[in-house]
């Protein structure tokens, strides 16, 4: 049972997030959070008797820098309550796996040259370094956008019992990883697949296996049976790689590399067929009401109202209560007595009986349309704007319909007649002129004008602190001693020119430029790691190379690593963070074409926190720390420098 929860927090740092996906049966993988880096990682515990091999595996993966393979970050074995677990954190996985793609449909030839071609470079690298996966397969390899990805680098062959360090030196181990890079091209092509049997105990149970390639007296079917006009080179691939005789099979990724190349760029969801790929156009959203064509009105839609006069300033406000006949344009009394004619006798009210009743809607929300007339001209009739159309409209009576909701009309009582005589004007109530509203908001004035003012004081306090605070005396002058005899004067001391004091000399710190290994003896150790013994991240090493002993089984005279700073700078103390135990390290000033020349300046054995205190405080910009004993580390006898401290 795990005991690993979401929540839990390793080593102090990485905290458990939730499970991750993987295909290896001794192997539980966590998403997780690095809290000191504040990144994302992937946890990997791994169990079972080659738990230890997957360590070993991972170690030498983590010295293999290539943006194709999944990068490993950390490595050991913690307690979380129910004894030791080994794990390994590495990059989280990202994008989808080569199963998870094909799945989704088949690749087309060029897309298939492009995410194997990127894979076969991406081991070729890794093969230069003496890394071999040796358990290549669709899950092992993933596409994040136009990247690819190979995970599992010697990790997963480890942990499937395949130790590919007997075959570092042969050809066995890459001749397997080409054979693995053109099944996955055809696994691609064909969602077949025609390497080894995936059908093994290290993979767990429940993960996806592709069918087995079809087979003939020949061997594998060519691709070229299955998929019509196939890439020819690509056909011509599989059948050197998986005929019955096939001499000519690639016997490295480089192979490989060099029959697919060049590709193109990797766009994997581009290539699958339209039905699987993401709509790109936005959703079409549409009413019911546009069902209805262009200049046809929806049944009960009352006639449109005539032209109405807007008046020549001021807003247009609508009255209170508008009805269906309130659309029709005011000014004229004449509009008020021929609206009327619309609205049945029976309900045509008496002068006796007081107001006009409202009169009912002709259609359950019937929309209003307005039109508007062009202004009056000075001197013409108002009927001449109002009547006249009205009179058309009005003439005709609507039925009312059932169930519609009434909307009034309200009819206005005449106007007082006008002071000095006259004719009553009757309101027509349609429009009325009203000012424009009052813009509502925050005034900033005044809070400009009080900010100025805070400024203004505040500047006439300082001002006034400053005239009256009293003012210091001016410095004496010192007289300058002379030389009875000579005459001469007295050496002046270094002065800062605006404060008049001795000026301090800048202290100058030791700062790490380049760092390398030195091997007078030998081929060199491991060139392509001295970076990682000063880049500040303790997670990482250079490394020597294992020896059957701590005096380098008779090899060697000893070891060195040459450390050149920026500019000659004081050293009291050098700090050696470590992996290793014992052995014995030297520190000199000298460097890299005489690693051993000059004293000793501090000497001592290798711990994991290695502090070699200097006997005098030395200004160099060259120190070598020469090895003359081998520390052990994992129960050999070689060296493993995390990080490098100067103080």
């Amino acid at each position: 049972m795990s005991t690993a929860h979401p929540g839990t927090v390793m080593v102090d740092r990485y905290r458990l997030v939730q499970l991750a996906a993987t295909d290896l049966a001794s192997a539980e993988a966590w998403e997780a959070h690095d809290q000191i880096l504040d990144r994302p990682v992937r946890v990997t515990f791994v169990d079972g008797p080659y738990a230890s091999a997957a360590l070993d595996a991972a170690r030498r993966a983590a010295l293999v820098a290539d943006p194709r393979l999944s990068r490993v970050l950390d490595v050991g074995s913690t307690d979380l309550g129910a004894g030791q677990r080994s794990y390994i954190i590495s990059e989280p996985y990202r994008g989808s796996s080569l199963t998870e793609v094909v799945s989704g449909g088949l690749v087309d030839a060029q897309q298939a040259r492009a995410v194997v071609g990127e894979a076969a470079a991406a081991l070729e690298a890794a093969g230069q370094r003496g890394v071999h996966h040796l358990a290549l397969r669709p899950e092992a390899v993933r596409v994040d956008g136009h990247r690819v990805v190979v995970t599992g680098l010697g990790i997963d062959a480890a942990l499937a019992g395949v130790d590919g360090r007997e075959h570092v030196t042969g050809a066995g181990a890459a001749a397997a990883d080409a054979r693995d890079l053109v099944a996955l091209a055809y696994y691609a092509l064909t969602a077949r697949w025609p390497g080894d049997s995936l059908d093994e105990p290290w993979i767990a149970s429940d993960a996806v296996r592709p069918l087995p390639a079809q087979r003939d007296e020949h061997g594998v079917v060519p691709v070229s049976t299955l998929v019509p006009h196939v890439d020819q080179e690509l056909d011509s691939l599989v059948r050197r790689t998986f005929g019955a005789d096939s001499p000519d099979a690639p016997t490295t990724p480089g192979d490989v590399v060099a029959a697919l190349a060049p590709w193109g760029e990797v766009s994997v969801v581009a290539s699958l067929p339209q039905f699987v790929q993401p709509s790109t156009e936005p959703p079409v959203r549409s009413s019911v009401m546009g069902a209805v064509g262009a200049g046809a009105a929806l049944p009960g839609t009352p006639p449109p109202a005539p032209p109405v006069r807007r008046p020549a300033s001021g807003r247009i406000a609508r009255s209170a209560v508008v009805g269906g006949a309130a659309g029709a344009a005011a000014g004229a009394a004449g509009v008020l007595a021929q609206s009327t004619q619309a609205i049945p006798p029976a309900a045509a009210p008496t002068a006796a009986q007081g107001p006009v009743p409202p009169v009912q809607a002709t259609a359950a929300m019937a929309p209003v349309q307005q039109q508007t007339a062009p202004a009056q001209q000075p001197g013409a009739p108002a009927a001449a704007y109002g009547a006249a159309p009205a009179a058309a409209y009005d003439s005709q009576a609507y039925p009312t319909a059932q169930g519609a909701p009434v909307q009034q009309q309200t009819a206005h009582a005449p106007v007082p007649p006008p002071p000095g005589g006259g004719e009553p004007r009757t309101d027509t109530g349609g429009f009325a002129s009203s000012p424009a509203p009052k813009r509502r908001g925050v005034n900033p004035t005044p809070i400009v004008l009080g900010l100025v003012v805070v400024l203004v004081l505040a500047g006439a306090l300082w001002a006034v602190s400053k005239v009256m605070s009293p003012s210091a005396p001016p410095a004496a002058e010192t007289p300058v001693a002379t030389d009875d005899a000579g005459g001469g004067g007295a050496a002046e001391e270094p002065t800062d020119e605006e404060s008049g004091e001795p000026s301090e000399t800048p202290e100058v710190r030791p700062v790490i430029e380049s760092g390398d290994q030195l091997d007078p003896e030998g081929d060199g150790q491991h060139p392509e790691a001295v970076d990682l013994a000063y880049d500040g991240d303790p997670s990482t090493f250079w490394y020597t190379q294992w020896f059957n002993g701590s005096d380098f089984a008779g090899l060697r005279s000893g070891l060195g690593y040459v450390i050149e700073l920026e500019e000659p700078a004081p050293v009291t103390s050098i700090t050696l963070n470590t992996n290793s135990e014992g052995g014995h390290v030297q520190v000199r000033a000298t460097s890299r074409d005489n690693p051993t020349d000059g004293p000793v300046l501090a000497e001592g054995a290798f711990s994991s926190e290695t502090t070699l205190d200097l006997k005098e405080e030395t200004v160099a910009d060259s120190f070598v720390i020469w090895i003359t004993e081998l520390p052990q580390t994992n129960d050999k006898y070689y060296l493993e420098l995390n990080e490098i401290v100067l103080s």
